[in-house]
């Protein structure tokens, strides 16, 4: 019997592959999707990059012992966000653009969406990005599922009035 110490690069996983592989399968199969997510979030391609690598980063520290590795990196990565979002909202008014060559309509867009609260950016993103349900989304941002279709309609609300 093979007694493993739990942190990666030590043993075979419960699959027999090395814990390398097994996570940079995760890894590849991830980050697109969760570098567009975060980018929709902060604002900028680059800091969700940055977002996301520092949440591979915590995954991996704990990728012998966490069962769900896919939510555990879906949490760290909305953290991460919310953490960026904390830092941006002190020291600039406005987030750049999300894209390099964006139509001016996406700058207006972008603009509006980056005016709402954090939690009411997350939900409209999750929702009408990823099209989640109310529990999946209060999953992700850690509160009831009653409280998320308030915060969509809050967001909507806000854009429309910032919008016309």
């Amino acid at each position: 019997m093979t007694v493993t110490s739990g942190e990666p690069g030590h043993g075979p996983t419960a699959s027999g592959r090395p814990p390398d592989e097994t996570f940079a399968a995760f890894y590849e199969r991830e980050l697109g999707g969760q570098v567009r997510r975060a980018a929709l979030l902060v604002g900028s391609a680059e800091a969700a990059h940055d977002v996301v690598h520092d949440a591979f980063v915590a995954v991996y520290r704990r990728w012998g012992t966490v069962r769900e590795p896919g939510p555990y990196l879906g949490r760290a990565v909305l953290n991460g966000c919310r953490d960026h979002a904390r830092r941006a909202a002190t020291g600039r008014r406005k987030l750049p653009l999300l894209v390099e060559r964006a139509e001016p309509g996406d700058e207006v867009l972008w603009d509006a969406l980056s005016d709402l609260p954090f939690n009411h950016r997350a939900a409209v993103v999750l929702r009408f990005y990823l099209q989640m349900t109310d529990r999946e989304i209060a999953d992700i941002l850690g509160c009831r599922p009653g409280t998320v279709g308030p915060w969509i309609h809050r967001g909507l609300r806000r854009l429309r009035k910032d919008l016309s």
